[in-house]
């Protein structure tokens, strides 16, 4: 109420008449801005309106604000209104959930602890009513738009990402997302992350919210099954979710709704207290949120609801804040979840403790759900003594035992009678969701506690056979990595832990890494104990591949007398490592003696590629000349392309010069040699300069650079640069906005018009031509673009667009940045990967290179699509119709 006033509402509906129909409306809030959710408990109304949480308190329930509201969380990010804070839900075990999507940050003070919580893309977050604390739940994901927390009190959400219905989130864990776009994980020694659920089913592009049916009104087989609205293709599938090990996977059904009207466009989906799946529909034929044109139809959203046929639901349990503890406890066994979490949460909110006894003995009689959710409402009220934690961990449903765990880790402190309770069950435990709930809670615990439970489970088979418990075990001990460094150390220099198949394909290499990143005499030390405790060659090798990955992209520093001691020792035992660390650490004997190596074509032919590779790191002039021999006609074309990439490091004026000089010759076209020194050439401005005097002479033909060359050359911003490009390549000139509008109404009149069909088999050879080597569609072509197949392709306003203005809208995931040296040297591609000290780029020839940030002068988007203008350039009239049959088939 004391910004800027916005333009949204938040309305009450309301069946007054009990028929099922809303036929009363009501707007309460008024003038917000960017409002994207909202829920009501625990005494008012709660608004996601970023930057803010806002809390609208009312006393009386009337849904009518008492006053302001109080401003409980600040700090949301704005950048991306399509991505900003979402889908506030109350979690079972009084929290406030919600999440943050994939292009917003977020700096969020926490009210209970004054640390400000800082985070780039997406992620889970909860927020306590009552004590006031806030924090990242779990992080990664598509674009979370949507947030759904089921009947076991499991956390799921939609995603943007294709062949998958979404993701499912442990506590504190790190999933799959965009690390250029998105940006990277907050924890950045977390190396690893979670996929997506796995999917079975051809439809797969994606649903970008979900809600898991739990109402109790509709046929029992659609029970615990996934309603996911796709706002692409008119429709709401229906997906079983199934257990994977200690994930889930989905397998689609018979759909939900199917609609031919293209302006049905559902974007949520939610179970009421009717027991019906409510759906929220867009309707517009709109959907694009980068396309900077304002056609939205603004005044055609509707709510849907979708009911059996014949039957006529309505909501007659009544206002739950007014009903007395007995009645709230006989509707924890209503057949309807949302019922019995109101339930659950209205017996805490209004601290009915009368319940306690009854409560205990709800849980104790073993009865299913019930059981469960009783569970939970004693947490609620404090109840959930040491005494009954100890009682139920030996319970005997999973989820109980999962829960109880659950919510001593959210205490973060145990006694030491229940963490050596909590480490025999780690022990003993055979379901796979409670061991992935005691890594989580024993990352919260203190090191004392936790790291304990974390090498119980570490070394247990059911640890190393399941996809996704050796990470949370990672992240476990690395959250305590420092402050029980002395506990791992006694660990790991014990014999039988090498032997234990987590800890050696998992914990090992990660630890090293983690110290050797994070620096510091105390860390460098732990890397000497590591190596120290290797027990054979393997091993070693392993460990010091983890410390060279900690400094990928640069110069392994100086490091402590004894762990370079260590190092050199282990190293020889490894077989051949010495001489690549020691090159790493700058060593000057080290690189002449590399130098020769390198050169020498009978010597190990990957210890070759491995000392080339390096030499681009470590910032020797020394070693140019050696890399521009690699260039010869007697040497392999993977010592000559790795060369390359080495030598594109350094400003010498012998490199542009050695590789014209041996374009035409030792240079092949094959094996991406000369695409690669293509880009070498065109990433500096004087080498640029010196390609595009070749390119004039004819001695290298403009029709043999790729697009993504000749955009790389735009980015140096030159006069005489653009000048070339522009008489050499002309079709990939961007075109006005006026000019592409009317090429495409010329294509859409040609396309719809009268005349022949087009012959889709002729089409297929059109598109794997032009197309198919960045983009897939019905399984076939590349991967560098996004994949066709599950796009509105029936629509020429979808692909018309796309081809013939490609830098119009670029899809999420595929945006290419531009990154400048402070040497001069710019580079352009998809971030594949970041941390503190580095970023990987991966270009159009799917080369990666690595930069050091301290390198790094700027990096941004850019404006740029990597897909050239001009595709449809020199197809006649019949060839298009035969390409488009091929795409709409």
């Amino acid at each position: 109420p004391h910004g800027a006033k916005g333009a949204d509402p938040i309305t009450v509906r309301e069946d007054t008449q009990g028929d099922g129909f809303f036929d009363r409306s009501k707007e309460n809030i008024s003038g917000l801005n960017v409002s994207t959710s909202v829920v009501t408990g625990h005494g008012g109304i709660w608004v996601a309106n970023p930057p803010y949480l806002l809390f609208y308190p009312d006393k009386n329930h009337d849904d009518v604000p008492d006053s302001d509201p109080e401003v409980c969380l600040s700090g949301f990010g704005l950048e991306d209104t399509h991505s900003v804070m979402n889908s506030l839900e109350w979690g079972p075990d009084g929290w406030l959930y919600g999440v943050s999507g994939s292009t917003t940050t977020g700096k969020v003070k926490c009210p209970a602890t004054g640390k400000l919580i800082e985070w780039k893309g997406q992620m889970v977050w909860r927020y306590h009513p009552d004590t006031k604390h806030f924090e990242i739940y779990a992080e990664g994901g598509g674009n979370t738009f949507s947030l759904e927390i089921d009947s076991k009190g499991r956390v799921f959400s939609g995603t943007n990402n294709g062949n998958t219905r979404g993701m499912h989130y442990p506590q504190g864990s790190y999933g799959k997302k965009n690390w250029g776009k998105h940006g990277p994980l907050t924890n950045p020694y977390a190396f690893g992350y979670f996929e997506h659920m796995r999917h079975q089913g051809d439809r797969n592009r994606f649903a970008q919210a979900f809600c898991i049916y739990d109402g109790g009104l509709y046929p029992k087989a659609f029970k615990g099954k996934i309603i996911a609205p796709n706002s692409l293709h008119n429709v709401v599938w229906v997906s079983e979710l199934k257990t994977d090990g200690s994930g889930f996977q989905t397998v689609d059904e018979a759909n939900l709704v199917d609609s031919k009207d293209r302006w049905f466009r559902p974007v949520f989906s939610g179970v009421g207290p009717d027991g019906c799946v409510y759906l929220a529909d867009w309707y517009d034929t709109r959907l694009s949120h980068v396309r900077p044109v304002d056609d939205w139809h603004k005044a055609s959203g509707r709510i849907c609801r979708v009911k059996p046929a014949g039957s006529a639901p309505s909501y007659r349990v009544g206002d739950l804040t007014k009903k007395k503890g007995t009645e709230l406890l006989g509707l924890l066994e209503h057949p309807n979840r949302w019922v019995r979490r109101r339930a659950v949460l209205e017996i805490g909110w209004q601290n009915k403790r009368s319940l306690v006894p009854s409560l205990v003995k709800k849980v104790r009689a073993n009865a299913g759900q019930v059981s469960l959710e009783s569970l939970w409402a004693l947490a609620l009220l404090d109840g959930l003594k040491d005494e009954l934690a100890l009682e139920w961990l030996n319970h005997k449903d999973p989820h109980l035992r999962r829960w109880v765990v659950r919510l001593l880790g959210d205490n973060r402190v145990v006694s030491d009678k229940l963490a050596d309770t909590l480490d025999a069950l780690a022990n003993k435990e055979k379901d796979l969701e409670t061991l992935i709930q005691l890594a989580a809670s024993a990352k919260r615990f203190p090191a004392h506690h936790g790291l304990p439970i974390l090498q119980t489970l570490a070394q247990r088979d059911e640890s190393a056979a399941d996809g996704r418990l050796p990470l949370m075990i990672w992240w476990g001990m690395e959250a305590h990595s420092e402050t029980g460094r002395a506990l791992l150390r006694d660990w790991y220099r014990k014999g039988k832990t090498w032997a234990q198949p987590v800890f050696r394909k998992t914990i090992a290499q990660r630890l090293m890494r983690r110290y050797a990143m994070a620096g510091g005499e105390k860390n460098l030390q732990s890397c000497a104990d590591l190596l120290e405790s290797a027990p054979d060659q393997a091993t070693a090798k392993l460990l010091s591949t983890g410390l060279q990955l900690a400094f990928q992209g640069t110069s392994i520093p100086p490091l402590p007398d004894r762990l370079a001691k260590q190092m050199d020792s282990l190293a020889e035992k490894a077989g051949g490592n010495k001489l690549l660390v020691e090159v790493l650490r700058g060593n000057e004997k080290a690189i002449k003696q590399a130098t020769a190596v390198i050169g020498d074509s009978s010597a190990d032919s990957i210890e070759r590629l491995e000392l080339a590779k390096a030499f681009g790191s470590i910032n020797q002039s020394v070693v140019i000349g050696a890399l521009l021999k690699n260039l010869g006609g007697s040497q392999a074309s993977a010592i000559k392309r790795v060369s390359l990439l080495s030598l594109a490091n350094y400003d010498d004026p012998r490199i542009p010069k050695t590789i014209l000089s041996r374009y035409g010759s030792t240079l092949p076209a094959e094996h991406e040699v000369r695409s690669t020194a293509n880009r070498v050439l065109a990433g500096r401005l004087g080498w640029a300069r010196q390609f595009l005097e070749k390119v004039d002479l004819a001695h290298i033909k403009a029709r043999d650079i790729s697009p993504d060359v000749v955009q790389l050359l735009l980015q140096h911003k030159d006069p005489e640069i653009n000048h070339t490009v522009s008489r050499r390549w002309p079709e990939l000139k961007a075109k006005s906005s006026d000019e592409n509008q009317n090429e495409m109404a010329r294509v859409k009149d040609l396309l719809t018009g009268k005349g022949k069909p087009g012959d889709p088999l002729k089409g297929k050879t059109i598109f794997n031509t032009r197309c198919a080597s960045c983009h897939k569609l019905f399984g076939e072509g590349g991967t560098l673009a996004p994949d066709l197949t599950g796009y509105e392709r029936n629509s020429l306003d979808f692909w018309l667009p796309g081809i013939i203005d490609p830098s119009l809208e670029i899809r999420e995931g595929y945006v290419n940045y531009v990154a400048k040296t402070k040497d001069g040297r710019i580079l352009v591609g998809v971030i594949v990967e970041q941390n503190p000290q580095a970023i990987t780029l991966r270009d159009a020839a799917n080369q990666s290179v690595t930069l050091a940030r301290s390198g790094i002068e700027s990096l941004q988007a850019s404006p740029a699509s990597p897909m050239p203008p001009g595709l449809l350039n020199g197809l006649t009239k019949s060839q298009l119709r035969d390409l488009f049959a091929y795409l709409s088939k």
